[in-house]
């Protein structure tokens, strides 16, 4: 990912520390669904923007404009600029916690699922390429 700014299992583990695979640190954009379309009326889905604070094969923090309740499994959509090409990883994510950010965001923590229809398996290369570059 040469051009990016993201730094490798730099982040002091804490006691309360969960992950067991080192992340990079860096700001790539996340879209989550949180509303789907109804069909039959011909409405929109929502989607809010946020951006990650880290990111891992199986995880990613994310800062967000608003709280998600644990468990929640949401559809999401990465979007990961290299060398100057941008792909989109459509993935499906559980909310693993939620905490209040000190400037009125929310820290989140997000645990990437398997799932049909998604690139799990081209997202789970991606970051193992990554994380060899580094």
């Amino acid at each position: 990912m040469s051009g990016m700014d993201y730094e490798f299992g730099n982040q002091p583990e804490t006691e309360n520390e969960q992950r067991r695979e080192f992340r990079l640190t860096g700001r790539v954009t996340i879209s989550l669904e949180l509303e789907s379309a109804e069909p039959d009326v011909g409405g929109k889905p929502r989607f809010l923007r946020c951006y990650t604070s880290d990111l891992s094969a199986r995880g990613i923090r994310i800062v967000a404009s608003e709280s998600f309740p644990d468990g929640a499994i949401l559809p999401a959509t990465v979007e990961l600029v290299q060398a100057g090409q941008e792909t989109l990883y459509p993935l499906m994510v559980e909310v693993v916690w939620c905490r209040p950010g000190d400037d009125g965001t929310w820290q989140v923590g997000l645990q990437v699922l398997e799932s049909d229809d998604t690139a799990v398996l081209e997202w789970l290369e991606t970051m193992i390429r990554v994380l060899e570059d580094d």
